[in-house]
């Protein structure tokens, strides 16, 4: 078995992926398809790694080699003691929890180790690259699917070599590489001045394979996927982080008064107000993107700000859509402030407000989520 290859980025990583990594919560898993998908865009997991404290051992190890560059050897010489100290190496029975069934399982192991490696590091680039690219995409608009071309790659990710689409198209929702277990493709920016002066053009149609089905036989699921995409990589792993970046509706602003759900799932009206909201930041319907405001601040907008936990839509009356997104775009003042929130904690809120026709709009936007109001104009202005 070959070493693994070098990482497309040498150095220490950009922040967007160290962020990307650290933002991620603990899921315990016993097979790898426990954690699916786009799952792994949220939460770190390694398959039978069984414990808090040793998922906790791993990802202390993974970290570092995202933050501070480390090799792939380094990452197993340091590692692998301390997983050997708490008997987790080498092939062993253990007790598969969803069935009860005993089987002989690998635990660690020198090729294990390169695989939880490659694909953290690898994921946590591509994360951080797909934020940077949401970003300056008003620069640099298209992307190009890069492979390593050294005879070592796949025929399909060969094939794709070259391809050149706007950041916006579908074909990245299931296309952004890495699109397999030690997939070593990345995606590279390009300006339409690029292009010209490299004489490329934009790619009419991407090379397509046929599509099989996968069948997920730890939770049922089933789809399909293109050949060259490795069952449960076909999804784009920076887009399900913005996803994750969107702010929660506050139940404040929500509860009550406004188009509250009771179900899981978005009514077409529903649908039609995020819509109406993400087209005032020129953000296509049910997508997400990074969007800078006035003083330079990034901020993850997409369906996400109306969907509270368990998926649970928080969608404000129509009517209110044009004042909230008009007060973030073109606000007034722009403020940081410190809100005591319903249990007295103190919050980190970031402030917009407008004013127009005697009534002011006020929106807060924090790591715990976001919330909005209507207030007199003078009062508010008397309150700053």
């Amino acid at each position: 078995m070959s070493a693994a290859p070098e990482l497309p980025p040498a150095g220490t990583a950009p922040e967007e992926a160290i962020r990307f990594f650290r933002s991620k919560g603990y899921a315990i898993g016993f097979s790898w398809q426990d954690i699916f998908r786009d799952e792994h865009a949220r939460v770190f997991t390694v398959a039978k790694a069984m414990s808090r404290d040793l998922l906790e051992e791993i990802r202390e190890a993974v970290d570092t080699a995202i933050a501070d560059g480390t090799t792939l050897d380094t990452f197993k010489m340091t590692l692998r003691p301390k997983l050997e100290a708490r008997g987790w190496w080498g092939k062993k029975r253990v007790i598969d929890p969803a069935t009860g069934q005993t089987e002989l399982a690998q635990l660690g192991s020198p090729q294990r180790l390169a695989t939880i490696f490659d694909t953290n590091v690898r994921t946590a680039y591509a994360a951080g690259k797909w934020e940077r690219i949401q970003r300056t995409k008003a620069a640099f608009p298209f992307i190009e699917y890069s492979s390593m071309m050294d005879g070592k790659e796949r025929p399909q990710h060969h094939a794709w070599n070259g391809t050149i689409l706007p950041a916006d198209d579908p074909w990245w929702d299931t296309h952004y590489p890495p699109c397999a277990w030690r997939c070593r493709c990345w995606p590279i920016q390009r300006s339409q001045r690029m292009l010209d002066r490299q004489d490329k053009t934009v790619t009419d149609q991407p090379v397509a394979f046929p599509h099989y089905t996968w069948h997920n036989r730890r939770t049922g699921e089933t789809g399909t996927a293109e050949q060259g995409i490795a069952k449960g990589w076909d999804y784009n792993v920076g887009k399900e982080y913005l996803r994750g970046l969107a702010p929660s509706p506050l139940p404040e602003s929500f509860d009550g008064a406004d188009e509250v759900g009771a179900s899981v799932q978005l009514t077409g009206g529903q649908t039609a107000t995020i819509n109406t909201f993400l087209d005032a930041f020129n953000i296509g319907p049910g997508k997400e993107a990074i969007w800078t405001d006035r003083d330079g601040w990034p901020l993850s907008i997409g369906c996400g700000w109306f969907l509270a936990p368990g998926n649970v839509p928080r969608v404000p009356k129509r009517a209110m859509v044009a004042p909230i997104a008009t007060a973030i775009t073109a606000p007034d003042a722009i403020d940081w402030v410190w809100v005591a929130g319903l249990d007295g904690r103190a919050m980190l809120f970031r402030r917009y407000r407008r004013s127009s026709a005697g009534v002011a709009t006020i929106v807060d936007i924090g790591r715990e989520g976001w919330r909005y109001r209507i207030a007199a104009a003078d009062r508010e202005q008397r309150a700053a």
